[in-house]
């Protein structure tokens, strides 16, 4: 299920210059906006220490209070770093509660050996680690965890071989999420090498061309 909710500090902020937000991220303070639920959008910041914790995790309900008095609970829907020093740019809140739905996504885990790597000589392959799905967020599940040891080889499993009955996937069925690939096609491509090696053994055997005139010289010496 969805991790636990925490607490989270917020100030409400007015709309600023591009040059008054760059000295507001300088001071370890992030621009964020509330969204959601049908509710005009807030402007508020958030300090970049105390976004730590809710980073390190995902889709977990936070109890954002903002200085006015007010509260409520969001998820972290969006967040924007800077693409070299990696700070904090600009994050989305996203308004919930324990009646609407809403789309996240969710981690795929696989754990275990399978059996078509071990004994089948197989490689394991994987496609894609999340997956979209629509649910209420007390239903959200943090990961999908899969044991793959009995997976042989030439399987795949899709989305569609995943259960989650509190909601919907978003992500199509049909999509293929991890499988074990066979390994024969690598195996025999030597072999089919060495064919024409071994077709032309026969011919070599059979000498030069030049070999047999020899042999007639020889016979006409012997005959004198």
């Amino acid at each position: 299920m969805a991790a636990p909710k925490i607490a989270l500090s917020a100030k409400k902020r007015v709309k600023s210059t591009k040059s008054f937000l760059n000295v507001m991220r300088k001071e370890g303070r992030c621009p964020a906006i509330i969204y959601g639920l049908d509710k005009e959008p807030e402007l508020v910041e958030v300090t970049a220490v105390d976004m730590r914790p809710h980073l390190a995790q995902r889709n977990h309900v936070i109890d954002l209070s903002i200085a006015d008095g007010s509260s409520q609970q969001v998820l972290i829907k969006a967040v924007e770093r800077d693409p070299i020093r990696k700070d904090l740019v600009h994050i989305d809140f996203l308004r919930v509660d324990n009646e609407h739905s809403v789309v996240v996504n969710v981690p795929v885990l696989t754990f275990g050996m399978p059996y078509g790597v071990k004994t089948e000589g197989g490689v394991f392959s994987v496609m894609k680690k999340f997956v979209k799905l629509r649910a209420k967020v007390q239903d959200i599940p943090e990961k999908f965890e899969m044991d793959v040891s009995e997976i042989r080889s030439g399987t795949i499993i899709y989305v569609k071989d995943l259960k989650f009955e509190k909601g919907t996937f978003v992500t199509p069925g049909k999509t293929a999420l991890y499988g074990v690939t066979t390994g024969k096609a690598e195996e025999e491509t030597p072999v089919a090498a060495a064919a024409p090696a071994a077709a032309a053994a026969p011919a070599a055997a059979a000498g030069k061309p030049g070999d047999k005139k020899e042999e007639k010289k020889d016979d006409k010496k012997d005959k004198k």
